[in-house]
């Protein structure tokens, strides 16, 4: 019997009461479900788990997880010992609070991996890096979607694609406040010799410098015709006010002045 697999079980007793599965080597009960009729030596697909009592159990439900893979799952409820996550079975299983990598809160979806403890007893890890494939199917240039399972300020953020692939946002394709758990729509920027990928969240850059440009022209109507930010103005700056990268700013002004929109200057950029 493997514990936190699905796997084809036999029954062998089947009362309104009692509903036992055997693989023929051992025999356990499994979950009785309201609308559900099985038969004595019909085969059937069972999730086996382990009840509170530590005792093997199977259901007929389809998990959300299975051990050795990765999923988004729900936290449901924080003990003194760590969070419970609802796995698609008929008991939750335990997110140790050495194994909660990231804050999380009740109610929040994040990435897990289902493993079994030196209990032997299933649960489930925020550390999933190892577990992602490199062989995505994905070049540069395609649109993909994905979770944020983890942020480092200085490099970025960490996305498992399709939820299996690794990949990354550096820290300056960033846009926007984000925290683990958070599904992203991104393009792939570079495709990395082990196949990793390097995201962004920016577009390529004639659809950005277009978007970035209605961003400027916006903002200097909210500053009443003078924006003050310009070619000279420290890059810290710019971000705080327009939300840009200094470069992203230029291009998008001059976009603006050749549009005969817009006049640049060292400090302050004008409205035409």
């Amino acid at each position: 019997m493997e514990l936190g697999k699905v796997q084809t079980l036999k029954i062998v007793t089947a009362t309104e009461k009692k509903l036992q599965g055997t693989d023929g080597k051992e025999t356990i009960d499994l979950e009785i479900i309201k609308g559900e009729s099985h038969k004595v030596g019909e085969e059937v697909e069972v999730f086996v788990y382990r009840e509170n009592s530590g005792k093997l159990a199977g259901t007929t439900r389809t998990p959300k997880i299975e051990v050795g893979k990765v999923a988004k799952l729900a936290v449901v409820s924080k003990t003194k010992i760590g969070y419970f996550v609802d796995i698609g079975a008929p008991k939750d299983v335990l997110l140790p609070f050495s194994e909660a990598s990231e804050r999380v809160r009740e109610g929040g979806k994040y990435l897990f991996l289902l493993y079994i403890d030196k209990s032997d007893r299933l649960a489930v890890t925020m550390n999933i890096k190892d577990h992602l494939k490199s062989d995505s199917p994905y070049e540069k240039g395609d649109m993909v979607k994905g979770s944020i399972y983890h942020i480092n300020p200085r490099l970025g953020a960490l996305i498992a694609i399709d939820d299996q692939y690794d990949g990354l946002i550096p820290t300056k394709n960033l846009m926007g406040i984000h925290n683990v758990g958070d599904e992203v729509e991104v393009r792939v920027a570079s495709k990395l010799a082990d196949g990793k990928l390097t995201l962004s969240m920016r577009e390529f850059a004639h659809i950005q410098m277009g978007q970035d440009s209605e961003i400027v022209l916006d903002l200097i109507d909210e500053y009443k015709g003078v924006l003050p930010v310009g070619d000279k103005s420290d890059p810290d700056e710019i971000l705080d006010i327009t939300g840009l990268s200094k470069s992203a700013f230029k291009r998008a002004v001059g976009k603006l002045y050749k549009e005969g929109k817009a006049v640049p200057g060292p400090m302050e950029t004008r409205r035409k």
